[in-house]
């Protein structure tokens, strides 16, 4: 038997959101899990040469973890797994968020198969944002478009924001990578009062303009106190970009998760391949190769689906 999902890059933060808000992007990590072969991993596309094809595989640790608990039912652990990868590893693009929903999914069907218990969505989010740590990518990657996710103690709670159908995203990769454990040591682990408000008033302020569709809100002065300043030091040229990509016609430019990647924000399609011109020339300008790409959001939830072979 063969399954196949395909989960999409996600930013997370989106600016003031910090740990709490995300977005699905149209550009995709494709996976299948196919039965009655002895185990191994093939791996294509981006980073394919620095990945395991090992059981230490993110993909086959999450399958495992969703085993355990799922009670271990007499789930085959011999397997060909095929991972064919778009998104770029340690780029703030949620590749880590995608191994981890794909091997979820993967796993709960051949649960499934076996005649074991799957687990619920829900279910799902909760073990996906255990493995996280927060919910700000799996939770889209899982559920796709945009989400406001928060955790209490009655587990994950995720709710759709509404995109608005103009939205395009340039998202400008540097040819360096940046993990999060790195980007996390830079914030401090307290804020002032003054950076807290402001914080509260931008991510209300993002939530009013999804909500209503009146990006025009995110043009001027749209930005984050909580990560982005210090996260900035890490990403050469940050400043000369996003001034490039705002005097180019971007509505906001926000740090994709924890960089280095940039996303900006965009109401027209030619518009934005405009500002990813300037912000790919602006990198250049800085000694930085990197490559630009424009995406519209996924809305569309993550499902594994069966295959005829």
């Amino acid at each position: 038997m063969k399954y196949y999902v395909r989960v999409p890059a996600t930013s997370a933060n989106l600016g003031p959101g910090f740990d709490c808000m995300g977005l699905a992007l149209d550009v995709y990590n494709e996976m299948s899990v196919e039965t009655g072969h002895p185990f191994s991993i093939e791996i294509t596309g981006e980073s394919a040469n620095l990945l395991p094809t090992t059981r230490e595989n993110a993909v086959v640790q999450a399958m495992e973890v969703l085993f355990e608990r799922a009670g271990n039912p007499a789930v085959e652990r011999e397997w060909k797994l095929t991972l064919e990868n778009h998104i770029p590893v340690a780029s703030g693009l949620g590749s880590s968020a995608s191994a981890i929903v794909g091997g979820l999914l993967l796993a709960n069907e051949l649960v499934i198969e076996a005649g074991g218990q799957a687990l619920s969505h829900r279910e799902l989010l909760d073990l996906a944002v255990e493995l996280e740590g927060h919910p700000d990518n799996v939770a889209p990657a899982l559920t796709g478009g945009a989400s406001l996710s928060y955790v209490d103690d009655h587990g994950t709670h995720t709710f759709a924001i509404p995109v608005p159908d103009n939205l395009y995203f340039v998202v400008a990769v540097p040819y360096f990578t940046l993990h999060t454990e790195q980007s996390r040591t830079v914030v401090p682990p307290t804020v002032t009062r003054a950076d807290a408000v402001f914080n509260i008033a931008q991510a209300s302020r993002l939530t009013l303009a999804l909500c209503t569709g009146n990006l025009e809100l995110l043009r001027g002065g749209f930005s984050d106190r909580l990560h982005e300043p210090y996260r900035r030091s890490l990403v050469p040229g940050y400043d000369d970009v996003r001034h490039a990509a705002l005097r180019s016609g971007a509505l906001a430019l926000t740090l994709s998760g924890a960089g280095p990647s940039l996303l900006a924000w965009c109401t027209d399609e030619v518009a934005a391949w405009q500002v990813a011109d300037q912000m790919t020339l602006s990198w250049r300008e800085n000694g930085i190769p990197c490559r630009t790409e424009v995406y519209r959001p996924c809305l569309t939830q993550t499902v594994a689906v069966r295959e005829d072979v």
